[in-house]
């Protein structure tokens, strides 16, 4: 039988506390992407995607509408990446408290 120690518990709550560092960060960056999109907007409304019926044309607004659905998925991934960074820090939290009266 192997001897119960603190480290695996301990490692737990290092990739928690990384994961949910990383998902606010990605979430800081997509939320203020997006804020500087709706205010470029205001400035200058964003027209209607037409189709592009040129051959070496470019669409700005198409890029913009695809950047801002980049800053949303991102928004939502980073958001579900801190949901699941959460209930590892529950589980490390709950594997320790076991530890604890295993040990008492």
């Amino acid at each position: 039988m192997t001897g119960i120690d603190g480290n695996s518990a301990s490692s737990a709550f290092v990739a928690a506390q990384y994961g949910l560092q990383s998902a606010s960060e990605g979430i800081s960056q997509a939320a203020s992407s997006i804020a500087q999109r709706t205010a470029e907007d205001a400035v200058a409304p964003a027209q209607p995607i037409q189709p592009n019926t040129a051959a070496n044309g470019t669409n700005n607004t198409s890029s913009s509408a695809t950047r801002l659905t980049d800053d949303l998925i991102a928004l939502n991934v980073n958001e579900r990446n801190a949901q699941a960074s959460a209930k590892v820090l529950g589980v490390a939290d709950d594997m320790l408290g076991t530890i604890i009266d295993v040990l008492a």
